[in-house]
């Protein structure tokens, strides 16, 4: 698995308007780079959890740390769920130090945003509810970007659900 992973030693000196965008269904969004430690390719193997929900797909040993991989797009219903050379977890580090690993569809690149244009998101135009999302930016290309807030989406809370 260490052969796949990519580093992103850049994560650490970004600055606050830097965002890893990803895809999850037909829509891009996007993560704060400060708060990914690394992109994998989805492991071959993850030790299961029993009595856990169906996005809580298991525990990887990463670099010696041990790691939950939820599949968000099975959290928040967006489509198809399709393993394929494609899909990709990043890894990300919340506000109390957990490393989490998120199952996306595709990782795309790093953009960087004016967080001042950010419009509010409502319930309407995403899969995901508005709670786990930020805002949202247009793209140049007229493509909508929605920035969304890690820290909502894996909350302890969140992974107690059912």
């Amino acid at each position: 698995m260490q052969a796949d992973q990519m580093s992103l030693q850049s994560a650490k000196s970004s600055t606050p308007n830097e965002y890893m965008t990803f895809i999850l269904g037909q829509m891009k969004y996007a993560i704060e780079l400060p708060k990914i430690r690394g992109i994998l390719t989805y492991p071959e193997i993850i030790t299961p959890l029993p009595n856990t929900s169906s996005w809580v797909k298991g525990l990887i040993n990463l670099r010696g740390e041990v790691v939950p991989i939820l599949d968000i797009r099975i959290k928040f219903n967006t489509g198809e769920i399709v393993y394929n050379d494609n899909t990709a977890v990043i890894a990300v580090i919340t506000s109390d130090d957990r490393m989490i690993g998120i199952v996306v569809d595709k990782v795309d690149d790093v953009q960087k945003i004016e967080t001042d244009s950010l419009s509010p998101v409502s319930d309407m135009g995403s899969a995901i509810p508005s709670k786990y999302l930020k805002g949202f930016v247009r793209l140049e290309d007229n493509q909508m970007l929605v920035m969304m807030d890690i820290e909502n989406v894996v909350h302890k809370s969140e992974l107690m659900k059912s």
